[in-house]
């Protein structure tokens, strides 16, 4: 399984939103992250597994399963080539890692209709829901 950067990053490279990888992406991430994302399109390109994989995860991104699939794959790709290696971990210096106070959600299931999600950080006083 891969770990929630990882996660973090191929959700952004699925949905092309690098704000899903840091809420204040710098310069350098926004165009490492589109580096990466055109690197990855291109690579998984001449892999019918690895496309098919990626199709899934951009057909439903809510999907958590073809999410950690994509993730998974991206993992491995990032051993095998030496390009996106080095992308992947230009964003991971962008990512806010585990000690640091950030915080990290996982929702699986379903969240529409009458289900609500609520997140939040460092709140001092009274909240009311």
């Amino acid at each position: 399984m891969a770990d929630p950067v990882t996660l973090a990053i191929a959700t952004a490279v699925v949905t092309g939103a690098v704000g899903k990888i840091t809420e204040a992406a710098s310069e350098g991430a926004v165009t490492a992250f589109k580096a990466l994302r055109k690197a990855v399109f291109a690579r998984f390109r001449s892999d019918p597994e690895s496309q098919e994989v990626l199709d899934d995860a951009l057909l439903e991104p809510e999907d958590g399963e073809a999410l950690a699939a994509f993730a998974e794959r991206l993992e491995r790709v990032e051993r095998e080539d030496p390009a996106i290696r080095g992308l992947m971990e230009e964003l991971r210096g962008e990512v806010a890692q585990e000690g640091d106070g950030a915080v990290y959600n996982s929702i699986q299931g379903d969240v529409s209709g009458r289900a609500r999600v609520f997140q939040g950080r460092d709140f001092h006083g009274d909240i009311t829901f």
